[in-house]
């Protein structure tokens, strides 16, 4: 669970597996997952793990993949989500059980789905993902990487509304996502559930925590939208934070973060890269001010919840925000121009008393609306519906 959708899907899995038998299929790496399995039964009653290797990111074995890849008229998302034997590991396992409801987590694994037949499905889509292919595109600075974005979103476009389509039900994430759904696609079956936190796992620390002129991002720094939104803090918005707070200093904690951006960081010096850490929360208490300043995305950003939940005063770009139940001034600050996104962070840095009101007004917000078991009981009542409206 060290991903937004990966901590999304574990809590509700979670809290579903209390009341329904769940089984669950999926990769399973003898390399790093072998400690996780010990867990897995709080989450389902049966895990049905198909072994996996995925090659490392920048190796020779990644760009060989990534290059047959791009042969397909296939999204080299979804691609890289399937195998044959996944696949069938999933049809013998619905062929031996008398199920429900079928449930595909993420879009990109719609092609483990293209044999399934007499039962239910529900898609639960945690983004819209040709949005996120469109941002890369709009955001690419170099001739290949257009090419590459545009082929890729033009896939995803087809991919995506023909997955929407094929299953009884789609959950999004958000309202605004549903809507996309809806117009772009022309999809009927689309609900959405709001984002959850852990409100008790996530709590506000104290004032002495408080590392002076300290600014905090999560994120899975290999995730491009992550790792794009730093470089744009750190190109874009960080000049202006210099001109305003002169000893701030900013900790990236994420897994994974690329080479050239620690050689960056190194270089600058006020920046820190943590990489995998078991635990955000230490570096959340420490927080002056947290940041989201994306420029990509799609569903909603989870680590904005998990910080507003620890009382944490928010600064991102409504992109970062895009889908969460959230009120500029009041409970985080919205601003995409670089200068005000600076002056916006610079200001709660130094006002303790108006950091301190939209942080507290954050931690209200959360956990009067956002809890892990409400959100859980919405996702197994929409699934509760696909199965009756199926059984008339």
């Amino acid at each position: 669970m060290d991903t937004g959708g990966k901590i999304r899907t574990g809590n509700i899995l979670e809290l579903l597996s209390r009341d329904h038998e769940v089984v669950l299929v999926g990769n399973y790496d003898p390399r790093t997952d072998a400690d996780h399995l010990r867990d897995m039964s709080r989450f389902c009653s049966q895990f049905v793990p198909v072994q996996w290797r995925e090659p490392k990111r920048g190796s020779i074995g990644f760009y060989l993949r990534m290059a047959k890849h791009f042969l397909s008229t296939y999204p080299i998302t979804a691609l890289n989500d399937y195998s044959r034997p996944l696949e069938d590991a999933l049809l013998n396992t619905l062929g031996q059980g008398a199920f429900d409801v079928a449930i595909c987590d993420f879009v990109q694994s719609a092609l483990l789905f293209q044999r399934v037949t007499g039962i239910p499905t529900v898609l639960f889509q945690h983004n819209v993902e040709a949005k996120i292919f469109l941002r890369h595109l709009e955001a690419a600075e170099h001739v290949f990487a257009r090419i590459l974005w545009r082929t890729q979103h033009r896939r995803m476009v087809t991919y995506e509304s023909k997955a929407v389509s094929n299953f009884d039900k789609v959950i999004a994430v958000s309202d605004n996502d549903a809507e996309i759904f809806n117009k772009e696609y022309g999809a009927k079956n689309v609900v959405s559930i709001p984002t959850g936190v852990d409100i008790d796992f996530y709590t506000p620390g104290t004032s002495s925590e408080v590392v002076r002129n300290e600014v905090v991002f999560c994120g899975s720094m290999d995730w491009l939208p992550n790792e794009d939104g730093i470089r744009y803090f750190l190109s874009d918005i960080a000049r202006y934070l210099n001109d305003v707070v002169e000893d701030w200093r900013l900790v990236v904690v994420g897994r994974n973060p690329s080479e050239s951006l620690r050689n960056e960081a190194e270089k600058l010096g006020n920046i820190k890269l943590t990489g995998w850490v078991d635990d955000v929360r230490p570096y959340l208490r420490k927080a002056a001010v947290c940041i989201v300043p994306l420029r990509i995305g799609g569903g909603t950003r989870m680590k904005i919840y998990e910080a507003m939940a620890m009382s944490k005063a928010v600064v991102s770009t409504t992109i970062g925000a895009e889908g969460l139940e959230v009120t500029d001034g009041i409970n985080i600050r919205l601003v995409d121009d670089p200068k005000q996104f600076a002056q916006a962070t610079a200001e709660l840095i130094v006002d303790e008393n108006k950091r301190d009101a939209i942080g507290n007004a954050a931690r209200n917000l959360v956990v009067e609306n956002f809890g892990w078991r409400a959100v859980a009981e919405h996702f197994a009542n929409i699934c509760t519906d696909v199965v009756n409206s199926a059984a008339k």
